[in-house]
């Protein structure tokens, strides 16, 4: 409520209930007193609760079909698990009310409908070692996590499966070429690479032909990881290497290679892409591809147009991901180990 000196808090009783004359509706108290109507009722429900105004001030209209013990128990039905969504708990607490009621209400109160995402499974192992990872880490300032060399591998197919998309379309233009999304089994062709980034900008990207071994994922790191640090004018000794923890990039030949290097390899928890940021990266890529044009007709097409994107990433947008690590990790230590993203 907006604070009141005590002069206009007298002065809307006085308007409310004059010595002289006919007393004033909320809204004309609320325009002499330059504040909001709702100000002024609390005002009088104030006065009139401590019992130096007699007078009846009801909000008109009818009642809400929810109560507020009704909201309570739908909202702990939600937080807990027992509902899947706002109609089922609707169906299992409040069948009195409608669905779309009880999505409303609950809208209004900060629980607004959201598209559930789709996640790694976090076993109760994973998290712990997730907790531990966070508390080895939880000191770093954003300059530390800039030494870090992120990487990983990604997938793009010439027709991906997008999320729901909407259009604006009149009756019977349903089929439309620019009403629909194109589909074809398998993807219809798809590039495979490996990447990385820096601080200072993206790495080498490196196409992977056919199934990746450990062999192959050496001679990936001897090409485009060392090549990265060449054009970067980064030292080996000087960064912190990261990668997941794919049996390939565990491989005692990769480890003996890494060691050989001088090249620090950064413990990775399990399951954790939400704390790699180049994932961030292939999600923008990604993105950008479904509205680029032309359209990629082919692998070969697919693959240069993946070329230009990765290699045109905005650097303020790189360094926008390093800095977002500390709070990404404070986040996921407030949430005992479970996801860091929103």
């Amino acid at each position: 409520m907006t604070r009141l000196s005590t002069a206009k808090r007298q002065k809307i009783l006085d308007l409310y209930q004059p010595v002289n004359g006919e007393p004033l509706s909320l809204s004309d108290i609320a325009r002499h007193v330059h504040c909001d109507r709702s100000t002024v009722r609390r005002v009088l429900q104030r006065v009139s609760s401590s019992g130096k105004l007699d007078y009846d001030i009801r909000p008109k209209g009818r009642p809400r079909i929810l109560s507020k013990q009704d909201l309570r128990e739908l909202v702990l039905a939600i937080d807990r698990g027992r509902a899947l969504n706002a109609t089922d708990a609707q169906r299992q607490l409040t069948p009195h009310a409608s669905a779309r009621t009880v999505r409303r209400r609950l809208a209004e109160i900060g629980l607004p409908g959201r598209v559930r995402r789709r996640k790694p499974l976090l076993k109760k192992s994973s998290l712990a070692q997730r907790r531990v990872w966070v508390k080895d880490v939880e000191g770093w300032g954003v300059k530390h996590w800039q030494l870090v060399v992120f990487s990983d591998e990604s997938q793009f197919s010439l027709f991906p499966t997008p999320g729901r998309q909407w259009c604006r379309r009149r009756k019977g233009e349903a089929h439309f070429a620019r009403n629909i999304i194109p589909r074809v089994t398998g993807g219809g062709g798809k590039v495979t690479v490996w990447g990385c980034i820096t601080s200072r900008g993206v790495g080498r990207l490196h196409r992977i032909e056919g199934t990746m071994d450990a062999k192959m994922y050496r001679h990936i790191l001897e090409d485009s990881l060392l090549g990265t640090l060449h054009d970067h004018r980064l030292g080996p000794s000087t960064i912190i290497f990261q990668h997941d923890n794919d049996p390939k990039h565990t491989a005692r030949l990769v480890q003996e290679w890494l060691e050989h290097q001088n090249l620090l390899v950064l413990p990775w928890p399990p399951s954790s892409p939400d704390l790699n940021i180049i994932e961030n990266v292939w999600a923008e890529i990604k993105k950008r591809l479904e509205t680029y044009r032309p359209r990629p007709r082919n692998t070969e097409e697919l693959w240069r147009v993946v070329q230009k994107l990765w290699y045109g990433m905005d650097k303020s947008f790189i360094q926008g991901l390093y800095r977002s690590l500390p709070g990404r990790v404070k986040t996921v230590k407030a949430r005992k180990g479970l996801s860091g993203d929103s």
